[in-house]
């Protein structure tokens, strides 16, 4: 596996996102799921996207195809991990990545669909979901600049003291790292951290960058 996206759980309308434009990283096209009832704003890098998600709809949320994602309540609950991994398997294998439940979106071809970790319902832990093999294809986006170019390591926190087989499976890739007992956060690096900076976003966002 290696990571596609991530997501953090934003208020509607992500006002959130203008914190990292203050601080410098560039901000794309966003975009909309249909029958999930969720948006998000998205941020472009060489190699991964960072959405603020949030919910616009919250009657679609519930009762939608999506229902199971449980994204309403992730929002809504100052426990839950507002966290989420999206990965994707290199190669032809059609071998689940870890154990989870098949969800095919309203804003996908008949038979293409997700794979969410048997975790979604343990509202502690991220959401972890894999990409299909054979995704609609993505349009060109505007990436952030230098020195936030390429994510080179990223570092999930999370209040269990025993991660789960999906959290653990998704430990194991390359440049992930999960930091158990710790209160929720997302840390990117950039760049192997080169200049030794950093900046948190607390309490506006459980966001550390580093670089």
């Amino acid at each position: 596996m290696r990571l596609d996206h991530f997501f953090i759980l934003t208020e509607k309308f992500a006002p959130e996102a203008e914190l990292l434009t203050e601080f410098g990283l560039v901000e794309g096209m966003p975009n909309d799921h249909p029958g999930q009832g969720t948006a998000n704003r998205r941020f472009f890098f060489s190699n991964t996207t960072l959405e603020l998600l949030y919910v616009r709809d919250p009657n679609e949320a519930d009762e939608g195809p999506g229902q199971r994602l449980r994204i309403p309540e992730r929002a809504s609950n100052r426990d839950a991990s507002p966290l989420g991994l999206v990965m994707r398997c290199d190669g032809d294998s059609e071998e689940p990545a870890f154990p989870g439940w098949r969800y095919q979106p309203v804003y996908f071809d008949a038979g293409v669909s997700f794979l969410v970790g048997e975790n979604s319902d343990c509202l502690v832990e991220p959401l972890c979901i894999c990409m299909p093999n054979n995704p609609p294809p993505g349009s060109p986006q505007q990436q952030s600049e230098a020195p936030f170019i390429e994510v080179t390591a990223i570092r999930l926190h999370v209040p269990v003291d025993r991660p789960s087989s999906v959290l653990d499976a998704i430990a194991r890739v390359e440049g992930i790292h999960v930091q158990p007992n710790s209160p929720h956060c997302l840390e990117i690096a950039f760049g192997h951290e080169a200049e030794g900076k950093q900046r948190d976003f607390r309490p506006g966002l459980p966001l550390k960058i580093r670089w």
